[in-house]
């Protein structure tokens, strides 16, 4: 009894270990296969009005490092997208797992250096590495699945998709827009694992890859969600609920210009300096910004904050337009022939920085708020 307790205690060690090394060894491949950006916070601009918004409104202001911090997260919600336009039409096992493993660890190395010139954010970089662990055992894990069994059945099928190939495709889409406006941890993965088993699988031989994927992925969802009740339970317990509102202060016809959006109402009017307006954040801040620009408003500050980070996708390597500051450029591992390219930009200078780069090709992806 002693021996097997004593093998169990050493299994453990050595997982803890592995966990642990993780971050350390990810972190250092990012350090070393990544550039400074040198990013250095703008001038101070802080108003009187600024401070009195930041008195008087809850929530106004949030930390300026976080438009930085908040990329890393969205980098696995890119993964999960970049995943369902892959095996729309090609399987899983031929997906580079390992390459948005490592994209993970070079996009926080390169947040941080970004972030260094601002206060040290605890609570931010601790949630960073466990969802950096945890997800670069995901895609170990499934990589190894994909590249054994997967690769076994798909053998069995004559390399032909079988309906739950199809299925799977769905649901990774709908896991990827999902994760647009809500946390991983909050998708019904039950829901996902019966609707698998409800697919009538394929006849023949094929049969094999029909059960392989019902039974390897029906495990997963069930893993899933275990381990999204454990995390759902303990944020509850241990943390305050997520922000799910962005204070804006902008000029120009903001009443007019906001006034058909859904879930944004005016905070305060500020005569002839402008307006404070609140509205969801993400995703639909997101798109809603360049209709607001459209429309002739001018942003002052986002989250009481003057500089924002964003993303672009486009066909080729795009300079940085007057007011923006490159922040990195690479390929999608996925699809190689796009580029993800990231600005720093102050946020008075959105209404010329998002043109000019609309103008050179790129497409918004995302503007970071906090």
């Amino acid at each position: 009894m002693g021996r097997w307790l004593r093998r169990l205690l050493v299994a453990l060690c050595a997982v803890v270990a592995l966990v642990v090394l993780i971050p350390v060894v990810g972190l250092a491949y990012g350090f070393l296969t990544t550039s400074d950006p040198r990013i250095a916070p703008p001038p101070a601009a802080r108003s009187e009005i600024s401070d009195t918004l930041r008195r008087d409104i809850p929530d106004y202001a949030r930390g300026e490092e976080s438009t930085f911090l908040t990329y890393p997260e969205w980098a696995i919600v890119y993964t999960a997208r970049e995943y369902a336009d892959f095996v729309r039409e090609r399987f899983p096992s031929r997906f580079p797992y390992w390459a948005y493993a490592g994209r993970f660890w070079q996009d926080y190395a390169l947040m941080i250096r970004a972030s260094s010139a601002y206060p040290f954010n605890f609570s931010n970089h601790l949630m960073l590495v466990v969802i950096g662990t945890s997800n670069t055992i995901e895609l170990a894990v499934q990589s190894l699945y994909e590249n054994t069994a997967g690769r076994v059945s798909e053998a069995a099928a004559l390399w032909k998709p079988v309906p739950e190939d199809g299925y799977q495709a769905q649901v990774a889409a709908d896991y990827a827009a999902f994760l647009d406006q809500v946390p991983w941890y909050r998708f019904d993965y039950a829901a996902a694992r019966a609707g698998l088993w409800a697919v009538e699988p394929a006849g023949g031989l094929a049969a094999l890859r029909s059960w392989e994927r019902k039974l390897g992925f029906g495990a997963a969802d069930t893993v899933k969600q275990g381990y999204a009740a454990l995390i759902a339970s303990g944020l509850s317990a241990t943390s305050d609920p997520a922000l799910l509102d962005i204070h804006v202060w902008a000029a120009g016809p903001v009443a007019g210009a906001v006034a058909g959006e859904p879930d944004t109402r005016i905070e305060r009017d500020l005569g002839t300096d402008g307006t404070v307006f609140v509205t969801k954040r993400y995703q639909v801040f997101t798109q809603m910004i360049p209709r607001l620009i459209g429309k002739g408003v001018r942003f002052v500050e986002i989250g009481g904050n003057r500089l924002v980070f964003l993303t672009v996708l486009a066909d080729a390597d795009i300079a940085a337009p007057e007011g923006a500051r490159a922040v990195l450029s690479y390929a999608l591992p996925a699809q190689p022939a796009v580029r993800r390219l990231g600005f720093a930009v102050e946020a008075g200078r959105l209404h010329e920085v998002l043109p000019a780069l609309a103008a050179a090709g790129a497409r918004l992806e995302h503007v970071y708020d906090y």
